[in-house]
């Protein structure tokens, strides 16, 4: 029963913890930012091997669809970021 007691006061700490937490804004370094577009660049790079080699289809940028069109919206997205830092 004490361990149960335990338990519920913890989890009422966490929720009252995160529910106080107002801040709605991630910030990332311009290291971090260009890090995950070389990540990107990859997983784009090994999908387009994939695709040539006729293993899988990842979509298609140019048609807006598929994992492919994702990731280079994503891409995008963090390039716009990485060039606002830069300013």
């Amino acid at each position: 029963m004490k361990k149960v007691k335990m338990s519920v006061a913890a989890l009422l700490i966490a929720g009252m913890s995160y529910g106080q937490c107002v801040n709605d804004e991630v910030t990332f370094t311009k290291f971090e930012i260009s890090e995950m577009i070389n990540t990107i660049d990859d997983i784009l790079e090994w999908q387009e091997q994939d695709m040539e080699d006729g293993e899988t289809n990842m979509g298609s940028y140019e048609e807006g669809w598929g994992s492919n069109y994702w990731l280079t919206l994503m891409r995008e997205e963090l390039y716009i970021a990485y060039t606002k830092k830069n300013d």
